[in-house]
């Protein structure tokens, strides 16, 4: 008896010699160095797929050939109080390809969902140790992103049963007895729309990490740095933490985009970013804050911790080498092929004088930035009340 999914006969044999979206000839077999069972796509020349998978086949013709496309099985976890229900539906779904799991209560049910949670929940509204409704409830109170989708299973097929199960959250309402046909029908309906809201929250996720990184250095950007900062400050006022904020500068970097163009200008913000990003810890936050200007959020650091961290990243930008691409547009022919671009620092950290905002944290560590400007760049300043110039140590 041929699995589920098997594709039997010359179609089968097709379908191994069909690689790379073309299909090869009896006598030729697809190179042994790329033909790995890693895809879940294949070809065959309308070969016969066994009926029934309980996976979502996608067949698009070409050059008269089908491409079948198989995704893994989905689970469903049947909620019934009678073994003899229980037993058919689980067979029945079984056929299809779907891994079924069964519980005879509302507490096992409950359970086997946090453990592991299926696809598609098929639930009886009459249990005997908790009411379904309630069973319900609890399996609908997950966060949106881990939707389950629940058919209601109810010898009761009046109008309230109905809209009191779709009310409190029920997908879907089947009224007992019901055929084989319509309730796989309506499991295959339910898995869909699981599929397309996975689908709506990955698309979504993504498009919420676009909006607060930035495309060139990988960082965060000016918009998450603004929000993060001002919750760390009120998070730091309201249990009492130390809070520290680093704003750096690349020196003199005008000069690197003048004389060996933009795109090594771009080359050599990445490499400083990821330089930055490896000297500080997990908890802390790292944006680029414009330009060649980054800044760190350091929670519950105070100024000795701020200034060892500002001067692991000052000493690290400081004795790096940034190596020009030789295909890099080049301004002047006589430039050599590296550059080294140091950095001026500037900290400044909470509790402290005259520091009572997010945005006087900010302000006061741009201040003191300024000022190892003003001392002739590649320095280090912390800002308290009057702000003093920090001398790092050279190796």
């Amino acid at each position: 008896m041929d699995a589920p999914g098997h594709v039997t006969g010359s179609g089968r044999e097709a379908g191994e010699r069909a690689f790379g979206g073309r299909a090869y000839p009896k006598s030729a077999a697809p190179p042994k160095s790329r033909w790995k069972r890693r895809s879940p796509s294949f070809l065959a020349p309308c070969a016969r797929v066994r009926r029934g998978t309980g996976r979502e086949f996608r067949r698009a013709t070409l050059l008269g050939y089908v491409r079948v496309f198989v995704t893994s099985p989905s689970k469903i976890l049947v909620v019934d109080d009678s073994r003899m229900q229980l037993d058919w539906l689980s067979q029945v779904l079984a056929r299809e390809g779907y891994v079924v799991s069964g519980a005879s209560g509302g507490k096992e049910a409950i359970r086997k969902v946090r453990t592991d949670p299926p696809d598609l929940v098929l639930l009886d509204m009459i249990l005997p140790d908790m009411d379904g409704l309630e069973v319900l409830r609890i399996v609908k109170a997950r966060p949106e992103d881990q939707f389950i989708p629940v058919i209601i299973l109810s010898v009761k097929s009046d109008l309230d049963s109905k809209v009191t199960g779709l009310r409190i959250g029920a997908d879907d309402f089947l009224a007992k007895p019901f055929a084989e046909a319509e309730i796989l029908a309506r499991c295959a309906a339910m898995l869909r729309i699981k599929q397309l809201q996975e689908r709506l929250h990955e698309v979504q996720r993504k498009l919420e990490e676009q909006s607060i990184t930035d495309s060139l250095t990988g960082l965060k950007n000016r918009r998450f740095f603004d929000e993060r900062l001002h919750e760390e400050f009120r998070r730091a006022q309201r249990y009492g933490d130390y809070l520290s904020l680093i704003m750096l500068d690349l020196d003199h970097f005008k000069k690197v985009n003048d004389r060996f163009g933009h795109p090594s200008g771009d080359a050599v913000l990445r490499e400083a970013s990821s330089l930055i990003r490896a000297s500080i810890r997990d908890p802390d936050i790292c944006a680029r804050y414009g330009g060649e200007e980054f800044a760190v959020i350091l929670p519950k650091t105070h100024m000795s911790g701020a200034l060892a961290v500002a001067e692991r990243i000052w000493r690290e930008l400081d004795a790096k080498e940034y190596v020009i691409p030789p295909n890099g547009p080049v301004v002047d022919a006589a430039a050599t092929r590296t550059v080294r671009v140091t950095a001026s620092l500037g900290i400044a950290f909470y509790p402290s004088k005259d520091i009572t905002t997010g945005e006087l944290l900010l302000r006061f560590a741009d201040q003191a930035l300024y000022q190892a400007k003003r001392a002739g760049r590649n320095t280090i300043c912390l800002y308290q009340a009057a702000a003093y110039r920090y001398e790092a140590a050279k190796s």
